[in-house]
């Protein structure tokens, strides 16, 4: 029963239409419901099985990824904040760890949403497995990460109340392609759920042809498969 809902809900993450603005009520409602999502350990794990016993050409069969977050108290920042890590095999083995990371969830009335950011230690591996050690976030200021604005996530709420989504704008955040030199635009977008984390996480040259990251367009899930203490 638990791995058919799982199944179901990988299915579910698709793109929805454009969403309206909302209201501060709203974007209040929606800060409130990340804060209670959010938080766990997460893997591909029922999208990658399914993936591989299905006849999808290889593009289009997802990774099995690892992913944990943890919400914790970052004075420096206002809003939410949550730690990020992921791993190659979900254990908490440096060597294995590929990224640790914060997230800032800011409510954003003029623009109707609430911005999804992340932020990047500066220097990265004195922060694996941070999230054993709670009391150490207090210490970080601002000038210790990095961020680009314009490649913030933009969320809403959907009507149900049961998910916050939305996209990175399009050829809004660019990067050079470290192999080739190319210019490169985020196709991205996130879908947050009680327990579910969804993102695209690909990339597209400027005439909109893939160049990295799956070929689907169901997007990645990430489903929690336990709490952290």
């Amino acid at each position: 029963m638990v791995r058919a809902a799982v199944v179901a809900a990988v299915a579910l993450f698709g793109f929805p239409a454009a969403a309206d603005p909302m209201s501060k009520d709203d974007i209040a409602k929606t800060m409130s419901l990340i804060g209670q999502w959010m938080g766990g350990n997460y893997s591909t794990q029922a999208q990658y099985d399914a993936d591989q016993a299905s006849d999808k050409p290889d593009n289009e069969k997802h990774r099995l990824m690892f992913q944990l977050f943890k919400r914790v108290d970052v004075p420096a920042f206002e809003g939410l904040v949550f730690f990020e890590q992921g791993s190659r095999d979900g254990s908490e083995d440096p060597d294995m760890i590929w990224r640790s990371s914060l997230v800032h969830v800011i409510p954003d009335p003029a623009g109707g949403v609430v911005r999804y950011r992340e932020l990047a230690f500066k220097d990265q591996a004195p922060w694996h497995n941070a999230h054993k050690t709670p009391a150490k976030f207090s210490s970080i200021t601002r000038d210790m990460v990095t961020w680009d604005a314009n490649c913030d996530f933009l969320l809403t709420l959907n009507a149900t109340g049961s998910e916050a989504s939305g996209p990175i704008p399009p050829k809004a955040c660019s990067r050079k392609n470290e192999g080739t030199g190319q210019m490169m635009y985020a196709d991205d977008r996130i879908a947050i759920r009680e327990g579910e984390f969804g993102f695209l996480g690909r990339y597209v040259d400027a005439d909109g042809n893939h160049i990295w990251g799956n070929e689907s367009d169901e997007l990645n899930c990430l489903v929690r498969f336990a709490d952290l203490p």
